[in-house]
């Protein structure tokens, strides 16, 4: 059985960071394959803050082109309207079958908002979970939030995993799956402050692949 992590974002743009992220997650979890998922319409932004779903599924394969174990797909990028995660993650159920073991990466800040994504009870029954830092975020702001392995809980074990004491915790969800709170090297990058930098015409090519710099600058994206 391969075991696979399905890592979504908007990716705009995607960047070193999130090629980082994914690389130390699949070394984590010893992942055989990351498969980067470009959003199309994302439910809970505005329409104006994501560039074409085009362009980003264009950046994100060649951001990943250099790596074997990466890859990227276009069921979001391509379905018609909004991208629901369970919509996602039920497509690799049946593409893969019981071949693989799904992980869904995220943040710590969308985790937050999962209980405003669509049926999130069923979401949470179909897969295992990684959920990493975030700037501004720590592990102790999912006291509050309202799923029942998660709420029983000791608040000291995620004081110590925000203070570095452990780097892991793994919370049974299903008989078979786990929400796995995860510390990885923080990451300082963001997109949202990358387009704000192309916009001023910084400088940023240390912070992106080369490959997708050279298309942001031809296609003047975020300009």
């Amino acid at each position: 059985m391969q075991h696979i992590g399905l890592f979504g974002g908007t990716f705009n743009p995607i960047h070193t960071g999130h090629l980082r992220i994914a690389a130390e997650i699949k070394e984590h979890f010893s992942l055989d394959r990351i498969i980067f998922i470009p959003t199309g319409i994302p439910p809970h932004k505005g329409d104006s803050e994501v560039i074409d779903p085009a362009h980003r599924l264009h950046m994100a394969e060649l951001a990943v082109a250099p790596y074997k174990d990466f890859s990227v797909s276009p069921v979001e990028a391509e379905r018609k309207g909004f991208s629901y995660s369970i919509d996602t993650v039920k497509f690799f159920q049946r593409e893969l079958g019981d071949t693989a073991e799904l992980y869904f990466i995220l943040g710590i800040d969308a985790f937050l908002e999962i209980k405003t994504w669509k049926d999130t009870d069923e979401l949470l029954t179909l897969c295992h979970f990684i959920v990493i830092p975030r700037p501004g975020y720590r592990f102790s702001d999912l006291k509050g939030l309202d799923i029942p392995p998660l709420n029983r809980l000791e608040s000291t074990e995620l004081d110590k995993l925000d203070k570095g004491e452990i780097i892991r915790l793994s919370i049974k969800l299903t008989g078979r799956y786990h929400l796995f709170l995860e510390r990885i090297t923080p990451c300082d990058i963001s997109s949202t402050g990358l387009r704000v930098l192309i916009k001023e015409g910084s400088e940023v090519k240390n912070l992106l692949p080369e490959s997708v710099l050279l298309y942001i600058m031809r296609k003047r994206l975020y300009h």
